[in-house]
Parts: structure tokens; sequence; C-alpha cells
């Protein structure tokens, strides 16, 4: 599995955000693509401690399932339940939450190995690279979900 972490990884990803348009129409799910761009924002602002999100409690908090989840495991279409709080921002200008989202991919893959990272809401205690995993995953997820 491809890591936020690797360059060639966060400039592909990067690219796809690129593509995306405020009008675009979801594959699967109600998610928006504005709304889309504040939730994984938050999910980074989450794991760099900017953003306070209640733990989810539940087996996925635990190895092995949350490593395989992360790291092995194709995600559902339409099923996962995000925390609350990480669905709760409104989208303001496009413009605006779009260069957000592009600076906090530089922001988190940036971060040094000597850095905390906050306990997963869903994941529990995961390592940087149990992080970077993740960080694409979900990305990859939702920019599949727009056709991108």
């Amino acid at each position: 599995m491809q890591s936020l972490f690797e360059p060639r990884a966060r400039q592909v990803v990067q690219e796809r955000i690129d593509r995306l348009t405020p009008d675009g129409r979801p594959l699967w799910g109600k998610m928006t693509a504005p709304r889309m761009l504040t939730h994984i924002g938050d999910q980074m602002r989450q794991a760099i401690g900017e953003l306070e999100v209640a733990p989810v409690p539940g087996p996925l908090a635990h190895r092995p399932l949350n490593w395989l989840v992360i790291h092995v495991l194709p995600w559902p279409k339409g099923k996962a339940q995000s925390p609350p709080e990480l669905l709760a921002r409104e989208p303001s200008a496009w413009a605006a939450d779009h260069a957000e989202l592009k600076q906090l991919v530089e922001r988190v893959a940036s971060r040094g190995p000597e850095l905390a990272w906050a306990r997963s809401p869903v994941f529990g205690r995961i390592t940087r690279k149990d992080w970077g995993v993740l960080f694409y995953k979900h990305l990859d997820h939702h920019l599949r979900q727009f056709g991108v």
C-alpha cells in the first residue's frame, strides 16, 4: 500500500486533487466534493493535534485488526461511518478549502518522525507509517468517489 509520505505518491495525490471540481458528482455515497475537502482536511488536522475528535469505541482501535484495515483490506464504498466531528465543518469557498487541503497534505507529509501523532479516533494508537498509509488510502478512497 502506498503512503502519503512517499514523494511520488503524494505528487500523484496532489495532481488528482487539482482535477476535482466543486460540482463533481459522487460515484457512490452522498458526500459533496466541497464536503469531502473539509472532511479529509479535518482528518489530517485531527492527526496532528489541531482538532479534537472523540474516540469511537470498537475493535478497530486494536492490533491486528486496525493494521489489517489500514494496510490490507479494501474499504467499502458508502458503508463506513466517520466520527461526527470529521463531518461537522461546513465548506467555505471552494478555492480556500481546496488550497487548505493541498497545504495540509504537504504539512502532514513533512512532519518529522520525532513529532507526536494524535491517537486516531477509529484506529487507536497507530504508528507514523500507519498514518502515512491511512492518509493515502483515505484520500484515494474519496478521490475515486469523485472520479479522479
